[in-house]
Protein backbone atom coordinates (compact mmCIF):
# COMPACT_ATOMS: atom_id res chain seq x y z
CA UNK A 1 0.00 0.00 0.00
CA UNK A 2 1.42 3.33 -1.03
CA UNK A 3 2.03 5.87 1.71
CA UNK A 4 0.04 9.07 1.58
CA UNK A 5 1.80 12.43 1.48
CA UNK A 6 0.70 15.23 3.77
CA UNK A 7 -1.01 18.29 2.33
CA UNK A 8 1.87 20.47 3.52
CA UNK A 9 4.49 18.34 1.76
CA UNK A 10 2.34 18.09 -1.37
CA UNK A 11 2.00 21.87 -1.58
CA UNK A 12 5.69 22.42 -0.95
CA UNK A 13 6.75 19.86 -3.54
CA UNK A 14 4.26 21.15 -6.12
CA UNK A 15 5.31 24.77 -5.64
CA UNK A 16 8.99 23.83 -5.72
CA UNK A 17 8.56 22.03 -9.03
CA UNK A 18 6.37 24.87 -10.36
CA UNK A 19 8.89 27.55 -9.36
CA UNK A 20 11.77 25.54 -10.80
CA UNK A 21 9.99 25.03 -14.14
CA UNK A 22 8.83 28.65 -14.39
CA UNK A 23 12.25 29.90 -13.30
CA UNK A 24 14.00 27.76 -15.91
CA UNK A 25 11.64 28.88 -18.66
CA UNK A 26 11.97 32.53 -17.62
CA UNK A 27 15.76 32.29 -17.36
CA UNK A 28 16.08 30.71 -20.82
CA UNK A 29 13.70 33.28 -22.32
CA UNK A 30 15.56 36.14 -20.62
CA UNK A 31 18.88 34.75 -21.78
CA UNK A 32 17.73 34.53 -25.39
CA UNK A 33 15.99 37.91 -25.36
CA UNK A 34 18.95 39.63 -23.69
CA UNK A 35 21.27 38.09 -26.30
CA UNK A 36 19.07 39.35 -29.14
CA UNK A 37 18.90 42.80 -27.61
CA UNK A 38 22.68 42.83 -27.20
CA UNK A 39 23.11 41.93 -30.88
CA UNK A 40 20.78 44.75 -31.90
CA UNK A 41 22.65 47.13 -29.63
CA UNK A 42 26.04 46.18 -31.07
CA UNK A 43 24.72 46.54 -34.65
CA UNK A 44 23.44 49.98 -33.76
CA UNK A 45 26.87 50.81 -32.32
CA UNK A 46 28.45 49.92 -35.63
CA UNK A 47 26.04 52.25 -37.45
CA UNK A 48 26.62 55.08 -34.97
CA UNK A 49 30.41 54.81 -35.23
CA UNK A 50 30.20 54.80 -39.01
CA UNK A 51 28.11 57.97 -38.85
CA UNK A 52 30.63 59.73 -36.62
CA UNK A 53 33.57 58.59 -38.75
CA UNK A 54 31.72 59.94 -41.76
CA UNK A 55 32.00 63.44 -40.31
CA UNK A 56 35.66 63.26 -39.23
CA UNK A 57 37.80 66.24 -40.32
CA UNK A 58 40.39 65.87 -43.04
CA UNK A 59 43.74 64.57 -41.88
CA UNK A 60 42.24 62.62 -38.86
CA UNK A 61 44.39 59.68 -37.85
CA UNK A 62 43.09 57.01 -35.48
CA UNK A 63 46.61 55.90 -34.56
CA UNK A 64 47.24 59.23 -32.86
CA UNK A 65 44.54 58.55 -30.18
CA UNK A 66 46.00 57.56 -26.81
CA UNK A 67 43.61 55.06 -25.17
CA UNK A 68 43.89 53.59 -21.65
CA UNK A 69 45.15 49.99 -21.33
CA UNK A 70 42.58 47.52 -22.62
CA UNK A 71 42.15 44.32 -24.60
CA UNK A 72 43.06 45.12 -28.23
CA UNK A 73 40.61 42.46 -29.44
CA UNK A 74 37.75 44.55 -28.04
CA UNK A 75 38.55 47.46 -30.39
CA UNK A 76 36.45 48.18 -33.43
CA UNK A 77 38.14 47.99 -36.80
CA UNK A 78 37.49 51.29 -38.64
CA UNK A 79 38.32 51.65 -42.33
CA UNK A 80 37.82 54.49 -44.83
CA UNK A 81 38.17 54.45 -48.63
CA UNK A 82 37.89 57.40 -51.06
CA UNK A 83 35.51 57.52 -53.98
CA UNK A 84 37.77 55.47 -56.26
CA UNK A 85 38.36 52.74 -53.63
CA UNK A 86 41.77 53.88 -52.40
CA UNK A 87 42.28 53.17 -48.66
CA UNK A 88 42.37 56.40 -46.70
CA UNK A 89 42.48 55.10 -43.09
CA UNK A 90 42.49 51.83 -41.14
CA UNK A 91 42.60 51.55 -37.36
CA UNK A 92 44.40 48.19 -37.70
CA UNK A 93 46.17 47.74 -41.04
CA UNK A 94 47.19 44.19 -40.04
CA UNK A 95 43.62 43.01 -40.63
CA UNK A 96 42.99 42.55 -44.35
CA UNK A 97 39.28 43.34 -44.16
CA UNK A 98 37.85 43.61 -47.70
CA UNK A 99 35.78 46.61 -48.68
CA UNK A 100 32.03 45.97 -48.74
CA UNK A 101 30.11 46.43 -51.92
CA UNK A 102 26.84 47.76 -50.47
CA UNK A 103 25.60 49.78 -47.51
CA UNK A 104 24.42 47.54 -44.66
CA UNK A 105 25.38 44.80 -42.19
CA UNK A 106 27.17 41.60 -43.12
CA UNK A 107 29.18 38.75 -41.61
CA UNK A 108 32.74 38.33 -42.88
CA UNK A 109 35.45 35.84 -42.04
CA UNK A 110 39.07 37.01 -42.28
CA UNK A 111 41.97 34.66 -41.48
CA UNK A 112 39.64 32.33 -39.65
CA UNK A 113 38.15 35.08 -37.47
CA UNK A 114 34.49 36.03 -37.78
CA UNK A 115 33.55 39.70 -37.99
CA UNK A 116 30.33 41.67 -37.94
CA UNK A 117 30.70 44.50 -40.49
CA UNK A 118 28.69 47.64 -41.20
CA UNK A 119 29.47 49.38 -44.50
CA UNK A 120 28.33 52.92 -45.37
CA UNK A 121 28.89 54.00 -49.01
CA UNK A 122 28.25 57.38 -50.65
CA UNK A 123 29.65 59.00 -53.84
CA UNK A 124 32.65 60.54 -52.04
CA UNK A 125 33.90 57.72 -49.79
CA UNK A 126 33.22 54.43 -48.03
CA UNK A 127 33.29 53.96 -44.21
CA UNK A 128 33.39 50.48 -42.76
CA UNK A 129 33.22 49.54 -39.04
CA UNK A 130 33.90 45.92 -37.97
CA UNK A 131 33.71 44.02 -34.66
CA UNK A 132 34.88 40.49 -33.88
CA UNK A 133 32.01 38.01 -33.47
CA UNK A 134 33.74 36.39 -30.50
CA UNK A 135 33.78 39.69 -28.62
CA UNK A 136 30.11 40.32 -29.43
CA UNK A 137 29.16 36.83 -28.23
CA UNK A 138 31.09 37.25 -24.97
CA UNK A 139 29.46 40.59 -24.28
CA UNK A 140 26.02 39.25 -25.22
CA UNK A 141 26.48 36.19 -22.98
CA UNK A 142 27.58 38.40 -20.11
CA UNK A 143 24.51 40.63 -20.56
CA UNK A 144 22.26 37.58 -20.73
CA UNK A 145 23.70 36.09 -17.56
CA UNK A 146 23.26 39.39 -15.74
CA UNK A 147 19.61 39.35 -16.81
CA UNK A 148 19.10 35.88 -15.29
CA UNK A 149 20.77 36.62 -11.94
CA UNK A 150 17.70 38.37 -10.43
CA UNK A 151 15.54 35.42 -11.49
CA UNK A 152 17.96 32.95 -9.89
CA UNK A 153 17.83 34.97 -6.66
CA UNK A 154 14.06 35.38 -6.70
CA UNK A 155 13.34 31.63 -7.02
CA UNK A 156 14.63 30.64 -3.52
CA UNK A 157 13.26 33.86 -2.04
CA UNK A 158 9.85 33.13 -3.55
CA UNK A 159 10.06 29.57 -2.23
CA UNK A 160 10.75 30.83 1.29
CA UNK A 161 7.87 33.30 1.13
CA UNK A 162 5.47 30.68 -0.26
CA UNK A 163 6.64 28.20 2.36
CA UNK A 164 5.83 30.74 5.06
CA UNK A 165 2.40 31.35 3.50
CA UNK A 166 1.74 27.60 3.32
CA UNK A 167 2.74 27.28 6.97
CA UNK A 168 0.26 29.99 7.92
CA UNK A 169 -2.52 28.37 5.87
CA UNK A 170 -1.85 24.84 7.13
CA UNK A 171 -1.47 26.24 10.63
CA UNK A 172 -5.15 27.17 10.56
CA UNK A 173 -5.97 23.57 9.67
CA UNK A 174 -3.68 22.37 12.47
CA UNK A 175 -5.58 24.53 14.95
CA UNK A 176 -8.86 22.96 13.83
CA UNK A 177 -7.29 19.49 14.16
CA UNK A 178 -6.02 20.35 17.65
CA UNK A 179 -9.51 21.53 18.59
CA UNK A 180 -10.98 18.21 17.47
CA UNK A 181 -8.21 16.12 19.06
CA UNK A 182 -8.56 17.93 22.39
CA UNK A 183 -12.24 17.09 22.74
CA UNK A 184 -13.50 14.40 25.05
CA UNK A 185 -15.32 11.44 23.54
CA UNK A 186 -18.56 12.61 25.13
CA UNK A 187 -18.25 16.23 24.06
CA UNK A 188 -21.45 17.41 22.41
CA UNK A 189 -20.53 20.97 21.51
CA UNK A 190 -20.03 21.46 17.75
CA UNK A 191 -16.60 22.22 16.36
CA UNK A 192 -16.37 26.02 15.89
CA UNK A 193 -16.06 27.15 12.27
CA UNK A 194 -15.19 30.81 12.83
CA UNK A 195 -11.40 30.27 12.82
CA UNK A 196 -11.45 27.65 10.07
CA UNK A 197 -10.75 28.47 6.41
CA UNK A 198 -13.88 28.93 4.31
CA UNK A 199 -12.91 25.98 2.12
CA UNK A 200 -13.14 23.43 4.95
CA UNK A 201 -16.17 24.83 6.74
CA UNK A 202 -18.51 22.49 4.81
CA UNK A 203 -16.37 19.57 6.01
CA UNK A 204 -16.53 20.77 9.62
CA UNK A 205 -20.30 21.26 9.35
CA UNK A 206 -20.64 17.72 7.99
CA UNK A 207 -18.50 16.40 10.86
CA UNK A 208 -20.62 18.27 13.40
CA UNK A 209 -23.75 16.81 11.89
CA UNK A 210 -22.24 13.31 11.93
CA UNK A 211 -21.14 13.68 15.57
CA UNK A 212 -24.62 14.82 16.56
CA UNK A 213 -26.19 11.82 14.82
CA UNK A 214 -23.73 9.44 16.47
CA UNK A 215 -24.34 11.00 19.88
CA UNK A 216 -28.06 10.69 19.36
CA UNK A 217 -27.74 7.02 18.36
CA UNK A 218 -25.49 6.26 21.33
CA UNK A 219 -27.81 8.06 23.72
CA UNK A 220 -30.75 6.12 22.33
CA UNK A 221 -28.84 2.86 22.77
CA UNK A 222 -27.93 3.71 26.36
CA UNK A 223 -31.51 4.65 27.14
CA UNK A 224 -32.70 1.36 25.69
CA UNK A 225 -30.19 -0.64 27.76
CA UNK A 226 -31.04 1.27 30.92
CA UNK A 227 -34.80 1.05 30.35
CA UNK A 228 -34.65 -2.64 29.46
CA UNK A 229 -32.50 -3.45 32.49
CA UNK A 230 -34.76 -1.40 34.73
CA UNK A 231 -37.90 -3.11 33.42
CA UNK A 232 -36.33 -6.55 33.93
CA UNK A 233 -35.51 -5.96 37.58
CA UNK A 234 -39.08 -6.39 38.78
CA UNK A 235 -39.93 -9.66 36.96
CA UNK A 236 -36.53 -11.11 37.83
CA UNK A 237 -37.04 -10.22 41.47
CA UNK A 238 -40.44 -11.86 41.33
CA UNK A 239 -39.00 -14.97 39.68
CA UNK A 240 -36.24 -15.17 42.29
CA UNK A 241 -38.82 -14.86 45.08
CA UNK A 242 -41.01 -17.55 43.56
CA UNK A 243 -38.03 -19.89 43.13
CA UNK A 244 -37.05 -19.38 46.75
CA UNK A 245 -40.62 -20.07 47.84
CA UNK A 246 -40.70 -23.19 45.68
CA UNK A 247 -37.43 -24.43 47.15
CA UNK A 248 -38.75 -23.85 50.65
CA UNK A 249 -41.96 -25.69 49.79
CA UNK A 250 -40.44 -28.85 48.33
CA UNK A 251 -37.47 -29.05 50.68
CA UNK A 252 -33.91 -30.10 49.99
CA UNK A 253 -34.75 -33.81 49.97
CA UNK A 254 -37.04 -33.63 46.97
CA UNK A 255 -35.86 -35.12 43.71
CA UNK A 256 -36.61 -31.76 42.13
CA UNK A 257 -34.27 -29.89 44.46
CA UNK A 258 -31.22 -29.94 42.10
CA UNK A 259 -33.28 -28.55 39.24
CA UNK A 260 -34.77 -25.89 41.46
CA UNK A 261 -31.22 -25.00 42.62
CA UNK A 262 -30.12 -24.58 38.99
CA UNK A 263 -33.11 -22.35 38.37
CA UNK A 264 -32.22 -20.35 41.46
CA UNK A 265 -28.62 -19.92 40.28
CA UNK A 266 -29.79 -18.85 36.81
CA UNK A 267 -32.13 -16.31 38.32
CA UNK A 268 -29.29 -14.92 40.44
CA UNK A 269 -27.02 -14.63 37.41
CA UNK A 270 -29.77 -12.84 35.44
CA UNK A 271 -30.32 -10.41 38.30
CA UNK A 272 -26.56 -9.76 38.54
CA UNK A 273 -26.41 -9.14 34.78
CA UNK A 274 -29.25 -6.65 34.95
CA UNK A 275 -27.50 -4.87 37.81
CA UNK A 276 -24.32 -4.67 35.75
CA UNK A 277 -26.22 -3.30 32.76
CA UNK A 278 -27.78 -0.60 34.89
CA UNK A 279 -24.40 0.29 36.40
CA UNK A 280 -22.76 0.42 32.96
CA UNK A 281 -25.55 2.60 31.56
CA UNK A 282 -25.16 4.99 34.48
CA UNK A 283 -21.37 5.22 34.07
CA UNK A 284 -21.58 5.78 30.31
CA UNK A 285 -24.27 8.45 30.54
CA UNK A 286 -23.43 12.13 30.69
CA UNK A 287 -25.90 12.88 33.47
CA UNK A 288 -24.90 14.70 36.64
CA UNK A 289 -22.68 12.71 38.99
CA UNK A 290 -21.62 13.00 42.59
CA UNK A 291 -19.13 15.59 43.66
CA UNK A 292 -15.49 14.51 43.46
CA UNK A 293 -13.55 14.54 46.71
CA UNK A 294 -10.28 13.50 48.30
CA UNK A 295 -10.36 9.78 49.00
CA UNK A 296 -8.11 7.62 51.15
CA UNK A 297 -7.47 4.71 48.77
CA UNK A 298 -6.26 2.09 51.27
CA UNK A 299 -9.56 1.79 53.23
CA UNK A 300 -11.48 1.28 49.95
CA UNK A 301 -9.06 -1.46 48.92
CA UNK A 302 -9.40 -3.21 52.28
CA UNK A 303 -13.22 -3.04 52.05
CA UNK A 304 -13.16 -4.62 48.59
CA UNK A 305 -10.83 -7.38 49.76
CA UNK A 306 -13.11 -8.13 52.71
CA UNK A 307 -16.13 -8.37 50.40
CA UNK A 308 -14.42 -10.86 48.11
CA UNK A 309 -12.54 -12.83 50.76
CA UNK A 310 -15.39 -15.42 51.14
CA UNK A 311 -15.42 -16.02 47.36
CA UNK A 312 -11.63 -16.39 47.33
CA UNK A 313 -11.77 -18.87 50.28
CA UNK A 314 -14.48 -20.85 48.53
CA UNK A 315 -12.25 -21.19 45.45
CA UNK A 316 -9.10 -21.83 47.55
CA UNK A 317 -7.46 -18.68 46.21
CA UNK A 318 -4.86 -16.79 48.21
CA UNK A 319 -6.10 -13.16 48.21
CA UNK A 320 -3.58 -10.75 49.64
CA UNK A 321 -2.52 -7.09 49.89
CA UNK A 322 0.90 -5.51 49.52
CA UNK A 323 1.20 -1.81 50.27
CA UNK A 324 3.98 0.57 51.06
CA UNK A 325 1.95 3.79 51.04
CA UNK A 326 -1.41 5.21 52.08
CA UNK A 327 -2.08 7.53 49.15
CA UNK A 328 -4.90 9.99 48.68
CA UNK A 329 -6.70 10.21 45.34
CA UNK A 330 -9.43 12.35 43.85
CA UNK A 331 -12.72 11.01 42.48
CA UNK A 332 -16.20 9.76 43.36
CA UNK A 333 -16.13 7.22 46.20
CA UNK A 334 -18.85 4.93 44.84
CA UNK A 335 -17.33 4.82 41.36
CA UNK A 336 -13.83 4.09 42.68
CA UNK A 337 -15.34 1.31 44.80
CA UNK A 338 -17.06 -0.21 41.76
CA UNK A 339 -13.77 0.02 39.84
CA UNK A 340 -11.85 -1.89 42.53
CA UNK A 341 -14.62 -4.47 43.00
CA UNK A 342 -14.79 -5.32 39.30
CA UNK A 343 -11.04 -5.78 38.95
CA UNK A 344 -10.73 -7.97 42.05
CA UNK A 345 -13.85 -9.96 41.13
CA UNK A 346 -12.54 -10.48 37.59
CA UNK A 347 -9.16 -11.67 38.90
CA UNK A 348 -10.76 -14.19 41.29
CA UNK A 349 -13.13 -15.55 38.64
CA UNK A 350 -10.35 -16.26 36.14
CA UNK A 351 -7.81 -17.64 38.62
CA UNK A 352 -7.94 -21.45 38.99
CA UNK A 353 -8.31 -23.09 42.41
CA UNK A 354 -5.12 -22.89 44.44
CA UNK A 355 -3.93 -19.73 42.67
CA UNK A 356 -3.15 -16.30 44.05
CA UNK A 357 -4.52 -12.79 43.57
CA UNK A 358 -2.33 -9.98 44.87
CA UNK A 359 -3.41 -6.36 45.23
CA UNK A 360 -0.36 -4.06 45.29
CA UNK A 361 -0.66 -0.43 46.36
CA UNK A 362 2.21 2.00 46.04
CA UNK A 363 2.86 5.68 45.58
CA UNK A 364 4.68 6.68 42.37
CA UNK A 365 6.21 10.02 41.46
CA UNK A 366 3.38 10.66 38.98
CA UNK A 367 0.64 9.53 41.38
CA UNK A 368 -0.74 6.50 43.25
CA UNK A 369 -0.53 3.12 41.48
CA UNK A 370 -2.70 0.09 42.23
CA UNK A 371 -2.12 -3.30 40.60
CA UNK A 372 -4.24 -6.46 40.70
CA UNK A 373 -2.16 -9.49 39.71
CA UNK A 374 -3.57 -12.99 39.29
CA UNK A 375 -2.22 -16.39 38.27
CA UNK A 376 -4.94 -17.13 35.76
CA UNK A 377 -4.57 -17.90 32.04
CA UNK A 378 -4.14 -14.27 31.04
CA UNK A 379 -5.58 -12.80 27.84
CA UNK A 380 -4.47 -13.75 24.30
CA UNK A 381 -2.57 -10.85 22.75
CA UNK A 382 -4.91 -10.89 19.74
CA UNK A 383 -7.85 -10.23 22.10
CA UNK A 384 -6.21 -7.40 24.05
CA UNK A 385 -7.64 -4.57 21.91
CA UNK A 386 -11.20 -5.80 22.59
CA UNK A 387 -11.09 -6.62 26.31
CA UNK A 388 -13.03 -3.48 27.27
CA UNK A 389 -15.89 -4.14 24.84
CA UNK A 390 -19.24 -5.04 26.34
CA UNK A 391 -20.04 -8.77 26.40
CA UNK A 392 -16.63 -9.67 24.95
CA UNK A 393 -15.04 -12.65 26.69
CA UNK A 394 -11.50 -13.64 25.79
CA UNK A 395 -11.32 -16.72 28.03
CA UNK A 396 -13.14 -20.02 28.07
CA UNK A 397 -16.92 -19.96 28.20
CA UNK A 398 -16.78 -22.44 31.11
CA UNK A 399 -15.76 -19.58 33.41
CA UNK A 400 -18.85 -17.86 34.78
CA UNK A 401 -19.21 -14.27 33.70
CA UNK A 402 -21.14 -11.84 31.49
CA UNK A 403 -18.30 -9.97 29.76
CA UNK A 404 -19.34 -6.68 31.39
CA UNK A 405 -16.92 -6.47 34.32
CA UNK A 406 -14.01 -4.91 32.46
CA UNK A 407 -16.34 -2.66 30.45
CA UNK A 408 -17.78 -1.31 33.71
CA UNK A 409 -14.29 -0.91 35.18
CA UNK A 410 -13.15 1.01 32.10
CA UNK A 411 -16.19 3.30 32.20
CA UNK A 412 -15.66 4.01 35.91
CA UNK A 413 -11.94 4.66 35.35
CA UNK A 414 -12.63 7.09 32.51
CA UNK A 415 -15.20 9.02 34.55
CA UNK A 416 -12.63 9.50 37.32
CA UNK A 417 -9.67 10.16 34.98
CA UNK A 418 -7.92 6.99 36.10
CA UNK A 419 -5.70 5.24 33.54
CA UNK A 420 -6.59 1.53 33.39
CA UNK A 421 -4.23 -0.82 31.52
CA UNK A 422 -4.12 -4.60 31.22
CA UNK A 423 -1.04 -6.68 30.45
CA UNK A 424 -0.09 -10.32 30.66
CA UNK A 425 2.46 -11.08 33.33
CA UNK A 426 6.02 -11.56 32.14
CA UNK A 427 7.18 -13.75 35.07
CA UNK A 428 4.45 -16.39 34.67
CA UNK A 429 0.92 -16.91 33.35
CA UNK A 430 -1.59 -14.42 34.63
CA UNK A 431 -2.92 -10.91 34.13
CA UNK A 432 -1.86 -7.63 35.69
CA UNK A 433 -4.42 -4.81 35.82
CA UNK A 434 -2.86 -1.42 36.62
CA UNK A 435 -4.67 1.70 37.83
CA UNK A 436 -2.78 5.01 37.62
CA UNK A 437 -4.65 7.49 39.80
CA UNK A 438 -4.36 11.25 39.69
CA UNK A 439 -3.27 12.84 42.95
CA UNK A 440 -5.64 15.32 44.60
CA UNK A 441 -5.41 18.92 43.41
CA UNK A 442 -2.83 20.96 45.26
CA UNK A 443 -0.57 18.03 46.18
Amino acid sequence: MKGTMSLRRTLRLSLTVLLAVFGLITAVASYVMAGDEADDFFDNQLRQIALYVWDLPDGFRADTIVAPPHDIEDDFLIQVWDDDGTPVMSSDPSVAMPRGGATGLSDVTVAGTGWRVYTAIDPTRTVQVSQQMEVREELAADASLRATIPIALLIPLSWLVLNWIIGRIIGRLDRVAAEVAGREAKGLAPIPTEAAPVEIRPLISAMNDLVQRLQSALAQQRRFVADAAHELRTPLAAISLQVNNLMAAIGNDSKYAPRIADLQAGSARASALVGQLLRLARFESSTARQQEQRIALLPLVIESLERFAPLADHRSIDLGLEQDATPMVEGVVEEIRVLLDNLIDNAIRYTPAGGTVDVILRDDAAGPILQVRDTGPGIPEASMPRVFERFFRASSAEIEGSGLGLAIAKAAADRNKVILTLANRADRSGLCATLAFRPPAGT
